[in-house]
């Protein structure tokens, strides 16, 4: 589950003292979240010890059947490509963000398939940088991935996305921070871009108390089918301040 994933990566990877200015190492918190199995509901009768005595004929009385509850079956998986967005996002961008510089520079070097350069423009909001398509079950054209040169900053895009299920996921991801951090949800926003599109952003921030800088991830989405991507995922390290 991309949840607990994301606590144990980011309490794994972020070097110690990279959101607090004491240098404390984060304690991960793990969470169970996969559900216990389902359980038979049929079950074996014992046989009895003692020989049966000579039973008297008696009318015998129709026997009513009982219908039997339908056993649980598997949990119905929610939306794939919410589910693809949300692994990557946790994948690629969180696992990597302490070391986003060579992450890109590993990709480069081991001369992974990118996008041209004007087809990247479109990913990432006019920095400089690369893109690159990312596969998800073998299927490769509807998640890319764009790493800003020089930028402490990592964004995922999805062309195609369920965007309340990518929103309620990515929110479910966001709530809990490991500690000594605290989660701290931001405002929501909506817009309408000058082509009509009408687009969400929620956000939250990860901290220390009192932190001089703040993790933040950032979620936009939009349900409109005319628009070329409907989802955008963001970590990112900002300055501020957590009560």
């Amino acid at each position: 589950m991309a949840a607990s994933l994301l606590v144990a990566t980011l309490a794994c990877s972020l070097p110690a003292g990279a959101a607090t200015p004491e240098g404390q190492a984060h304690k991960p918190v793990h969470k169970e979240v996969h559900k216990a199995p389902h359980k038979q509901a049929a079950t074996q009768s014992s046989r009895l010890a003692k020989k049966p005595e000579p039973k008297k004929a008696v009318a015998k009385k129709p026997v009513q059947k009982v219908a039997q509850k339908p056993v649980p079956g598997p949990a119905v998986p929610a939306d794939e490509s919410a589910d693809g967005f949300l692994n990557l996002y946790v994948e690629l961008c969180v696992r990597h963000f302490s070391d986003l510089d060579d992450f890109r520079a590993r990709l480069l070097r081991d001369k992974v398939p990118r996008l041209p350069a004007e087809d990247a423009k479109l990913f990432l909001s006019g920095m400089e940088g690369d893109a690159w398509p990312v596969p998800y079950k073998g299927k490769m054209g509807n998640y890319v991935l764009a790493l800003p040169a020089g930028k402490n900053l990592c964004l995922l895009h999805a062309h195609r996305a369920n965007a309340a299920a990518v929103e309620k996921g990515f929110l479910d991801i966001v709530a809990d921070a490991p500690e000594p951090m605290v989660a701290q949800r931001g405002p929501s926003r909506e817009a309408l871009s000058p082509d009509k599109i009408r687009t969400r952003t929620v956000s939250s921030t990860w901290a220390p108390p009192g932190a001089r800088r703040k993790m933040e991830f950032m979620l936009t989405t939009t349900a409109s089918s005319k628009a070329e991507l409907q989802a955008m995922g963001s970590v990112a390290m900002v300055a501020g301040t957590t009560p």
